[in-house]
């Protein structure tokens, strides 16, 4: 497929394949058969009233443009082919060209399109695409020609530097398309066509290593360099269709156009309600776009459709997790597990695992952490949680956790922080003062030296621990501590058992919660 056929597929994808009236358009959804045949009958209208020439060629051309954005080919030649009887204006004549090159009619769109760059000299895309109809044709020389017109009118078109390119190979020029190519690559390297171009290039020549260099470094797309092409875009405006904009949302990410793609899938939803799936698509992109609660009434409309989607119910939990309402919370945690009982995945689990910790039901969350560890054991990052989750429902087997994490990852001063405050908790406070002293050399702040504060207390030094922990008041792990030795010095030999921090610590919130 040619660029500029590239481009209006990636501009105009998810119309229906080209068709005649009237039986055709039965083959259309009914809610876009019966806006074309609502558009042809206003055409019709239009031009058969008295005025002026132009304003009769503007109501055929409007109807092609239609038709275009639908793909409906043959249907928008024939509205083009009439505006031009009417009056022989630039922007009908171009678009006349481009749906001929788009059947395949090469000579043909190739007449038109000179007829367009002689009466617009300055129409870069006009003078882009007769060089490709030239190039096709085998007219090398015409090619190279109006492709270097089109890169005059535009120095950094990415996209005539490629076509450019394509010409310098087929006269056998390898080092030149390999410079022009390079240097598009500069100018637009998210265009995977580019990547691949090279690829093919460098192949031809017997670089083999440097082919496969350039696929690596193939973004996963097959887009081409985008083009300036205000008349394309009018056309892809006027698509009614949900696929179309979803189209359109892929090429915006494609190039990073974050407000442009959250912009098409809304199109796409609104075209489509009852398409659970594009709802999906949708809900992430408006969190990220900062509007929160439009997401999660979203999620929610999606699974009034459908409410076996347990990405759905991820969802819904995941946007709920930093709710400060309690009720909020509690629903994220119920979403979460119909999301795992409809599909156990590590992202869902892991979810639900830490909305468990952070509301203190520490069994649950152990449970979700250790079957999260025997899937991953090499993911360090479920060990620490095992661990941590562990402690909390006062279980001293998460040392071995925390110890598994710590194999992993050697350096974790986190996990050596908590599994200080472990031995402490655990009764082996010598242990505990040992690595709390090595972490303070690394990190002297408040949680390092209330470390020192438990491993003082597990050790029966109970001054030593209140001196400390006073020292760091209003910490509220500080308190914990205080607690303690106020229970063992009024006599209490088995004080209540203690968490290795507060409840309200941001060391119970896994990074789902943060």
């Amino acid at each position: 497929m040619s660029a500029w056929a590239l481009l209006l597929a990636a501009l105009a994808a998810g119309g229906v394949a080209a068709a005649e009236p009237p039986r055709q358009l039965d083959d259309l959804p009914d809610a876009l058969a019966n806006v074309l045949r609502d558009a042809r009958a206003d055409a019709k209208r239009r031009a058969g009233e008295p005025g002026e020439a132009s304003v009769r060629a503007d109501a055929w051309g409007d109807l092609g443009m239609l038709y275009h954005a639908h793909r409906l080919r043959h249907l928008a030649q024939d509205a083009y082919r009439r505006a031009l009887a009417e009056a022989d204006v630039p922007r009908w004549r171009y678009l006349h060209a481009v749906v001929l090159s788009e059947r395949g009619e090469i000579a043909r769109g190739a007449a038109d399109f000179q007829r367009v760059v002689q009466a617009q000299p300055r129409n870069m895309a006009a003078w882009y695409r007769l060089g490709v109809a030239r190039f096709l044709a085998g007219d090398l020389e015409a090619a190279a020609a109006a492709l270097a017109r089109s890169r005059r009118l535009q120095p950094d078109s990415a996209l005539a530097l490629a076509a450019l390119a394509d010409v310098a190979s087929a006269r056998g020029d390898a080092a030149a398309a390999l410079k022009l190519l390079e240097r598009a690559w500069t100018l637009e390297p998210q265009a995977g066509q580019l990547a691949y171009k090279l690829a093919m290039a460098h192949r031809a020549q017997g670089n083999v290593e440097q082919a496969r260099r350039w696929l690596d470094r193939r973004p996963d797309n097959s887009l081409a360099p985008k083009i300036d092409d205000p008349l394309l875009l009018e056309v892809a405006r006027k698509s009614r269709s949900a696929r179309f904009y979803e189209n359109a949302a892929d090429w915006a990410l494609a190039r990073d156009d974050q407000e442009g793609a959250l912009k098409a899938l809304r199109s796409a939803v609104d075209l489509a309600p009852e398409d659970a799936r594009l709802g999906l698509r949708l809900v992430p992109m408006l969190a990220r776009a900062g509007v929160a609660e439009e997401a999660i009434q979203e999620v929610r409309r999606v699974l009034a459709l459908d409410a076996n989607s347990a990405p759905g119910w991820y969802l819904l939990a995941y946007l709920l997790r930093a709710s400060p309402d309690p009720e909020d919370r509690k629903e994220a945690m119920s979403a979460a597990q119909r999301s795992l009982a409809l599909a156990d995945d590590a992202e869902t689990r892991a979810l639900a695992a830490a909305l468990a910790l952070r509301a203190g039901l520490f069994q649950d969350a152990a449970a979700h952490y250790a079957s999260l560890a025997q899937r991953q054991p090499s993911e360090g990052i479920f060990h620490y949680w095992l661990g941590l989750a562990r402690l909390g429902a006062g279980d001293c087997g998460g040392r071995q956790s925390l110890a598994q994490a710590l194999r992993l990852r050697k350096s974790w001063g986190e996990a050596h922080l908590v599994l200080a405050r472990a031995d402490a908790l655990c009764g082996d406070g010598e242990a505990a003062q040992r690595r709390a002293q090595a972490l303070l050399k690394a990190k002297d702040d408040a949680d390092t030296r209330l470390t020192l504060a438990f491993a003082a207390f597990a050790l029966g030094q109970l001054d030593e621990a209140r001196r400390l922990a006073q020292a760091e008041l209003p910490h509220a792990d500080a308190a914990l501590v205080l607690d303690a030795v106020a229970a063992r010095a009024a006599g209490n030999a088995e004080p209540p058992p203690m968490l290795p921090f507060a409840r309200e610590s941001e060391w119970w919130l896994p990074a789902e919660l943060r």
